[in-house]
């Protein structure tokens, strides 16, 4: 289930305009060129042309024409996340996993996201190429799946199923454009009859993370 939830993320993902610029939206920034300290700016994107704006001027565009630009935007992250692959420690005598259950979950963090305008010049013309670059830190929480069957209970049940569990725990992540991938640790809850039995109650996990930002 899980690769399935994946691949739809993934498909999602492809199906996304992937133009740098259309991460670049009009809105305020701390902004800088080379050999300057940032500043705080307002930035209209109408297409491929960037206008921006002093927040203590009122001139227009004032920047070094054809010279590197740097944005740096802070920001609340709400992202839908997965977690296709977790990392259980050995417990209870029993040997270290790695799950790939269905699981979701909601992710809400601190974002700060860079975006590079690199000018290329040649003899013919100028090209302008926008990079982004995201990280971005917080709390996940979500439901899921998990096996229980003899072996994940200390042979305290005879029964083998997949029970719905409760997560919660933390992320931190980098972003390419739209999507985001990272590292996450979290606790599982069965909410079931076998809650009291199951050996990864309450029992951290680590995990790669797959998100994709909501905001």
């Amino acid at each position: 289930m899980t690769s399935l939830l994946l691949a739809g993320m993934l498909s999602a993902c492809g199906g996304l305009k992937k133009i740098p610029e259309s991460q670049l939206i009009p809105g305020y920034y701390e902004f800088k060129q080379p050999g300057e300290r940032f500043r705080k700016v307002y930035v209209d994107v109408d297409h491929d042309s960037v206008t921006i704006v002093s927040t203590n001027q009122t001139v227009a565009n004032p920047t070094k024409q054809s010279t590197d630009q740097l944005f740096l935007k802070r920001s609340f992250d709400v992202d839908v996340l997965i977690t296709p692959f977790k990392f259980r420690p050995s417990t209870a005598n029993f040997p270290v996993q790695l799950n790939t259950d269905f699981n979701g979950n909601i992710f809400l963090g601190y974002r700060l996201d860079r975006f590079r305008v690199h000018f290329d010049k040649n003899p013919v013309r100028q090209t302008k190429k926008i990079h982004h670059r995201a990280m971005t830190v917080g709390a996940i929480g979500g439901f899921g799946t998990a096996f229980v069957s003899p072996w994940t209970t200390n042979y305290k049940t005879t029964d083998e199923y997949n029970a719905f569990i409760l997560s919660r725990g933390f992320a931190a992540m980098v972003g390419f454009n739209n999507l985001t991938v990272g590292l996450g640790i979290g606790w599982d809850y069965i909410t079931d009859r076998d809650k009291d039995i199951w050996i990864y109650q309450n029992q951290a996990w680590y995990g790669l993370t797959l998100s994709l930002n909501l905001n």
